[in-house]
């Protein structure tokens, strides 16, 4: 069965140019030109994907809605904002809500299917990663490597693939890792070393969330991080 990728983007025009690229790489798309009409297709089946905009029509955070919405349902599910939107703050609001991805436009054909491809296989691998049951206590860390989660004085935190991989790398690298294994981390291809201090900085809110005395993830200034409790 083909994978079912939506796209939620107001443009009739970029929407459909999209959409058939996408179905020429063998994908199933739907579309969706507003919030509403997206959320009911939703009710109804989830699809495997979605690609947003932010702005929709009249809603200026409408596809930020529709991110956590899906994220509500599946906390593991791959989104990929596309949007005009290029500033600093709304990237890393849209990475707080847990999308996996944020693009500006434009943005060439060729590297959103990459891109697609990309998240496909990270949550191929998270799905494999289920058979293999693994657990690793260090102090008040549990690591449960056979369903991707992190406990923290037993207390859920919920990571996105991608930080979840970056914290597996910090984790086994006792003396600490580098901004460049933390790239490699990701399994994502070309990413910008202000990527990787954004994801950190979510991974420390995350944690102290659930303990406002958390400090155990380091800066190595001029290198890179480390896990020190």
């Amino acid at each position: 069965m083909n994978r079912v990728i939506a796209i939620v983007e107001d443009d009739a025009s970029q929407r459909q140019h999209y959409a058939e690229a996408l179905r020429n790489s063998g994908y199933e798309v739907i579309e969706f030109a507003d919030r509403k009409s997206a959320l009911a297709s939703f009710e109804l089946s989830m699809p495997d994907l979605a690609i947003l905009d932010i702005i929709l029509g009249d809603e200026v955070g409408g596809g930020f809605e529709v991110c956590r919405y899906l994220k509500d349902r599946d906390a593991q599910f791959p989104i990929i904002f596309l949007t005009s939107r290029g500033d600093e703050l709304d990237k890393i609001y849209g990475l707080q809500l847990g999308a996996w991805d944020y693009q500006t436009k434009p943005i060439s054909l060729e590297f959103l299917i990459t891109r697609v491809r990309s998240l496909f296989q990270i949550k191929e691998s998270t799905n494999q990663s289920l058979d293999n049951s693994k657990r690793l206590q260090m102090g008040h860390l549990l690591v449960d490597e056979s369903t991707m989660s992190i406990q923290w004085k037993e207390q859920p935190i919920n990571l996105t693939p991608t930080e979840y991989d970056i914290l597996q790398a910090i984790l086994n690298s006792p003396d600490g890792v580098s901004i460049e294994a933390l790239i490699k981390a990701t399994k994502q291809g070309v990413v910008e070393d202000n990527t990787i201090n954004t994801h950190i900085l979510h991974l420390r809110k995350k944690f102290k969330q659930v303990d406002a005395g958390f400090n155990c993830i380091k800066t190595k200034y001029g290198f890179g991080y480390g896990w020190i409790c």
